[in-house]
């Protein structure tokens, strides 16, 4: 469990770099967002790219605390909720990601994607039976 936690954080914090990316105007816009924007997106796209990103920086931290390399900030209780809360984000931009009308962008964020999925299944289930 702490090594899928060490690599979903990772996995967080290398799409929050590409999302930190598209706010400071990378033309990547085929790659986010249904793909409808080549080239640099729209401001109001980059916004929720910066929002993106503090998302992604916070589930990053998470999942380092499931592995025990930052200070778990959440009872257990709380932080269990969390933790299939994730699952099903994932399991979310999953499909949202496969019915994407682009195909870079289904490509790209796919195979991210179900690695993200599994991996928050086995820190979801481990941290489950941790407590047990």
């Amino acid at each position: 469990m702490q090594t899928a936690a060490i690599v979903m954080a990772i996995v967080q914090f290398l799409v929050a770099m590409f999302q930190l990316a598209l706010v400071l105007g990378a033309p990547m816009g085929e790659y986010a967002f249904g793909g409808q924007n080549k080239g640099k997106l729209p401001t109001q796209f980059r916004i929720t790219s910066a929002f993106s990103f503090a998302l992604l920086l916070a589930m990053g931290g998470h999942y380092l605390a499931q592995a025990g390399i930052l200070p778990q900030l959440l009872p257990e209780a709380v932080n269990t909720v969390a933790n299939w809360l994730l699952v099903g984000f994932n399991v979310s931009g999953l499909v949202m990601n496969a019915i994407s009308r682009s195909k870079k962008e289904r490509q790209m964020w796919v195979p991210v994607l179900l690695l993200s999925v599994v991996l928050s299944i086995i820190v979801a289930f481990g941290y489950d039976s941790r407590l047990s």
